[in-house]
């Protein structure tokens, strides 16, 4: 690395209005202000680290105290517009509230605010992280806000526009910030690696982006490491090595471990291999609930490519092979190790090797429940055992059919089959604990002890039924107005 080498965030800093990204709402507005001749003595910018708070105050420094102006745009290359640029302007003054939080600080500021521009027409106060002064600071700092003198102008930068008191809100112009999409960061890189002469790839560009999480700054920060750690060819298989990605292979098989009971002991072997590899595992843990998730919503159709921390490619392979899988397997999983990674979160384990023995006994239970039959099993199971009951008399099994030639045989006088109006069906199938009574009509010309003791022909009793519909249909819950021909 040079001696004059600089970085590239500092390198591609906006010095123009138009070069900022994605921050089109804001710079619209100062804009429109600059057109319209109405400039504000106080603004507040307010956004996520990174997306061009400091970096727009500047650019609307220069533009208040440029001696060439190019319509809304700072001409830069005045006097004035250098001085800013190079950051050693008599006009502008850069306070980190952070570091400046007392009341004396403001004070001090309060003073100063009474002289003229030295060189331009305003003088300019950029207050960054404003949020971090204390309560007797913004207090002092109220009146001036309130009535600045008309060469001052105010910008105040945060992070937490809920930490600001609202009376000084109230005397401020805000602006909102909005974290830059992948796609634009991605496209903005792209750029970039051209002028740079770099070697990449889509995914390559995309992890990149992706590890910026909105953030230009950050996102340039992480490129400028990538560059050195892959020496200038930002490929994907570098990259993902580079962060620690393990592929939704290992996903993909982690999850067939989990689903497939025959497949269970390769859940240990996979975290022993993980931790010989020294791969952090409470890390692993929560990409892998990362990767379901991604997974529901590619069944919701929600898998666009700001909510989803997977690469376009994979994408695609995921949507192909998980396109049957039970929503509901998926979510119970995703419920039970989000738990896991909660309560290794909160254990606070000393050594990787006692989270993997955590990991271990805690898998080890979730393989238990899994065997466990689920709702949609239990359900299949009652609706196949209902249809069996449902049935019609002659599909019986033979089993059956000597205790159905009983009970014909034991009411002689009978000639016509008993009216199903007149039948009494089993209403209620207890467990196998209870007794269960079958009730028989009886005959108007037969007595009822003589048909509750007399054995049928065959030598079959009416208890044979009893016990055969005990163990076929126990614990069930059963409507009589259903079973018609029993």
């Amino acid at each position: 690395m040079s001696e004059n080498h600089q970085v590239l965030f500092r390198k591609y800093r906006p010095q123009f209005f138009r070069d900022v990204i994605y921050q089109d709402l804001a710079v619209g507005s100062l804009q429109n202000a600059f057109k319209s001749k109405k400039i504000g003595h106080a603004y507040i910018f307010i956004g996520p680290r990174g997306v061009g708070k400091t970096t727009i105050a500047r650019i609307l420094a220069k533009r208040l105290n440029c001696e060439r102006p190019d319509g809304v745009e700072p001409c830069n290359e005045c006097t004035s517009c250098l001085e800013i640029t190079k950051g050693n302007s008599n006009d502008v003054f850069e306070i980190d509230a952070a570091s400046n939080s007392g009341v004396d600080n403001i004070r001090e500021l309060r003073e100063n605010v009474k002289f003229n521009a030295m060189g331009g027409k305003y003088r300019v106060y950029i207050l960054d992280e404003v949020h971090m002064l204390s309560g007797a600071a913004f207090n002092a700092l109220l009146k001036t806000l309130e009535e600045p003198p008309a060469h001052v102008v105010f910008i105040l930068a945060t992070t937490e526009y809920h930490k600001i008191p609202e009376t000084i809100l109230s005397r401020c112009q805000d602006f909102h910030f909005r974290k830059v999409p992948v796609t634009v960061l991605q496209s903005y890189i792209e750029t970039l690696c051209t002028k740079e002469g770099l070697k990449y790839d889509s995914e390559g560009l995309f992890w990149i982006a992706k590890k910026g999480d909105g953030s230009v700054r950050d996102t340039l920060s992480f490129m400028e490491q990538a560059v050195i750690f892959t020496d200038g060819n930002l490929t994907g298989a570098k990259l993902r090595k580079m962060i620690g990605y393990h592929g939704i292979d290992t996903f993909t098989d982690f999850l067939n471990q989990l689903i497939d009971t025959s497949q269970s002991a390769q859940i240990f072997e996979t975290l022993e291999n993980l931790f010989q590899a020294g791969i952090d595992l409470s890390k692993f843990i929560w990409d892998f609930i990362e990767f379901l998730n991604s997974l529901l919503l590619i069944k919701d159709n929600l898998a666009d490519r700001e909510s989803i921390n997977i690469p376009q490619e994979d994408l695609q392979k995921l949507k192909q092979n998980y396109r049957e899988l039970d929503r509901e397997i998926l979510v119970l999983l995703a419920e039970r190790i989000f738990s896991i990674h909660e309560k290794l979160n909160l254990m606070k384990l000393r050594s990787s090797y006692e989270m993997k023995v955590y990991l271990e006994i805690q898998f080890r239970k979730l393989i238990l429940d899994r065997e466990k039959p689920s709702v949609s099993g239990l359900l299949a199971k009652i609706s196949e055992l209902t249809k069996l009951v449902q049935g019609d008399i002659s599909t019986i099994p033979d089993s059956i059919e000597p205790v159905k030639k009983q009970s014909q045989t034991a009411i002689p006088t009978q000639e016509k089959p008993i009216p199903n109006t007149n039948t009494q069906p089993i209403a209620k199938i207890e467990s196998p604990t209870p007794e269960i009574k079958t009730q028989i009509p009886n005959s108007p010309t037969m007595d009822k002890n003589q048909n509750a003791k007399e054995p049928s022909p065959s030598g079959n009793h009416p208890e044979d039924m009893e016990k055969l519909l005990k163990e076929k249909f126990s614990g069930m819950e059963v409507d009589p107005k259903q079973f018609k021909n029993l």
